[in-house]
């Protein structure tokens, strides 16, 4: 006896909604992709609060670099996603400097519960400070993003453009 296709596939879904069990029922369901939320409010903030400072100290602002941009949120994604902050080892490789055509790059990457707390920690650790303070970082690219939790991460890439 032949079963039309369309009453297979009732069957079939009669079944699946009725939670009839099957071999898959034992395997551990996998865990949901954490969700990470790109913020261009809190980006902007960033480096806002960044030129801000180095207004202050007589600075040229930076200027965004859309490369650098997209690195900085590539990262900033992953570390969120990851739970791990790190550093952007590749962002210092002679090969980003070519493709970039910068001559030096620097990069702070934090996490924090708002923006403005991760500005503040950036500027109480000597590191940090040395990049948003270095006067010969003209380019820039920063990320903020949020985790599930409402964490903010950030990535803030610097550069030097090879020419000046």
């Amino acid at each position: 006896m032949r079963i039309p296709r369309l009453a297979t596939a009732a069957a079939a879904a009669l079944l699946i909604a009725s939670g009839t069990a099957s071999y898959a029922d034992d395997a551990p369901a996998p865990a949901p992709a954490p969700t990470v939320t790109y913020s261009s409010v809190g980006t902007w903030q960033l480096l806002a609060l960044v030129n801000q400072r180095r207004h202050a100290l007589g600075l040229p602002a930076l200027k965004l670099d859309p490369r650098l941009a997209a690195i900085a949120r590539r990262h900033a994604e992953q570390m969120a996603a990851s739970g791990v902050l790190e550093h952007n080892d590749a962002l210092f490789s002679t090969s980003s400097h070519h493709q970039l055509a910068m001559r030096m790059l620097g990069e702070n990457v934090g996490w924090n519960y708002s923006v403005k707390a991760q500005h503040a920690a950036y500027l109480a650790s000597p590191g940090h400070r040395a990049n948003i303070q270095q006067p010969s970082f003209r380019a820039a690219g920063f990320a903020v993003v949020k985790d599930a939790n409402g964490h903010v991460w950030s990535t803030e890439d610097f550069g030097t453009p090879a020419g000046s």
